[in-house]
């Protein structure tokens, strides 16, 4: 009995400890920063340097100097005013300075006495790494931890390196607490606690005539995908078929990083997929070096982008039914060189509508609206390759801006069915429902064929 009530003694301990990271992890969160974990996102952020990796300790001390030198330059002036003598005053009770010379040294008197706080508990930038593997030690070109090849060990060395050149906190901690950090995700040994990354908001994309050979010439534009495996996957496809990140090249962030890519990345600002750490490893470290640009009106933005000489191809099975009934509506109402008025379309009538002697001939049927197959669709122009949010897919007004759609082709066996339960016993549907792919198998399939000719 008593063993037994020893080893529940052990478990409520170990419990208290995990609640007790927890709590700290969730204040951690709050303070900004996030737990990156795996080789590549550690490694790719430590050469990125984008993230925050200052102590707030630091900033804290440097201002606390500022403000020392301050109140001394005060104190010297004999023609001090009444105003400043009020902020001297209040400046003195808030240092917790008891007489007029204890600012001189390079210490203060502390108002809370520091605890001694474990590092993985901290509210500061650290290093992670797993312990039993010598890397921390004299003889880490021998660490006795074993790598599966050389390119892990040497990416793994790199970090150690970069991080001692960052001023970076390194501390080896055991399995456990790094599964907790990482929510036990795959983490190889490594999780990175440094500041998060934002969206960079765009109002409007660069006009496709500009003449300029810089910026991408294709976009990825996520309508609402909220999944960050997906999000990240697309961001690897993007960096790897793109040859590297797509900035816009009078924008801040091309300043801090190295563009020239051919893809650029736009999404939502609401009810996306924030830039966690999941996204950075399903991108294998990618989302470190590249600027993921955010609008608060996708459908705002892309009418603007194809009056600015983009095309832009909504990827679907087929046109959404909504569009493709409204679209017929306006090309049968409209009369030639005008626009109803009645619609959200954007349509030019062609000038063949009107004879020679400046007649109209009536109204005019327009061919319909298509969804063409991807080998159908002709490369080398301005592209922005829009995409529809997990099971919903594409938004209305976010299809009403597009110009045409694009669908990728199964094989014979996996023809779309037209939704009928009762195709599935002529064996004209897929199998368990497998009717489309995955959107990030999608972009890829998409990047591959848009970047595969020479822009």
């Amino acid at each position: 009995r008593g063993g037994r009530g020893g080893r529940g003694d052990n478990q409520r301990d170990n419990k208290s400890n995990d609640k007790e990271i927890k709590i700290n992890l969730k204040l951690i969160e709050q303070s900004g920063y996030q737990h990156l974990y795996g080789i590549a996102p550690v490694l790719n952020a430590l050469k990125a340097q984008v993230r925050s990796f200052v102590d707030p300790k630091v900033e804290e001390e440097e201002g606390l100097k500022d403000l020392k030198d301050r109140l001394a330059e005060m104190d010297d002036d004999e023609d001090e005013d009444e105003e400043e003598d009020e902020f001297s005053m209040a400046l003195t009770d808030e240092l917790d300075i008891d007489d007029e010379n204890d600012y001189e040294g390079s210490s203060f008197s502390s108002k809370k006495t520091p605890k001694n706080i474990k590092p993985e508990a901290a509210l500061s930038p650290h290093l992670f790494v797993q312990e039993g593997s010598n890397l921390l030690s004299a003889s880490a070109q021998n660490a006795k931890r074993t790598f599966r090849s050389a390119a892990k060990k040497d990416a793994s060395l790199e970090i150690l390196t970069l991080a001692q050149e960052l001023d970076l906190t390194v501390v080896e901690v055991d399995k456990g607490v790094l599964n907790t950090l990482c929510g036990n995700r795959p983490h190889q040994g490594f999780v990175l606690r440094c500041g998060g990354l934002d969206f960079e908001n765009v109002r409007k994309l660069p006009r496709a005539d500009d003449g300029s050979e810089e910026g991408p010439k294709v976009w990825l534009a996520l309508d609402e995908v909220v999944d960050p495996q997906n999000l990240g996957a697309l961001l690897r496809s993007a960096y790897f078929l793109g040859n590297g990140p797509g900035l816009i090249g009078n924008d801040d962030a091309a300043s801090s990083k190295q563009g020239g890519g051919n893809v650029g990345i736009l999404v939502c600002s609401k009810n996306s997929s924030p830039l966690t750490p999941t996204v950075s490893a399903a991108s294998a470290g990618a989302l470190e070096f590249m600027t993921i640009y955010s609008t608060s009106n996708l459908p705002k933005l892309l009418n603007g982008a194809k009056d600015d000489g983009w095309r832009i191809l909504g990827a679907a099975a087929e046109v959404p039914e909504g569009v493709a009934r409204e679209y017929a509506a306006t090309t049968t109402s409209s009369s030639a060189g005008r626009r109803s008025d009645d619609n959200d379309w954007d349509l030019d009538i062609s000038d063949d509508t009107v004879d020679a002697k400046g007649e109209e001939d009536g109204p005019q049927q327009r061919e319909p609206l298509q969804c063409l197959d991807l080998h159908e669709v002709e490369t080398g122009k301005p592209t922005i390759l829009v995409l529809g949010s997990e099971g919903r897919g594409l938004r209305t007004l976010v299809a009403r801006a597009c110009t045409g759609f694009v669908s990728i082709p199964g094989g014979e066996a996996n023809s779309i069915s037209s939704g009928d339960d009762n195709d599935e016993e002529d064996g004209s549907s897929t199998q368990a429902g497998v009717d489309s792919l995955n959107v990030s198998v999608t972009g890829g399939i998409l990047l591959w064929h848009f970047l595969s000719s020479k822009l």
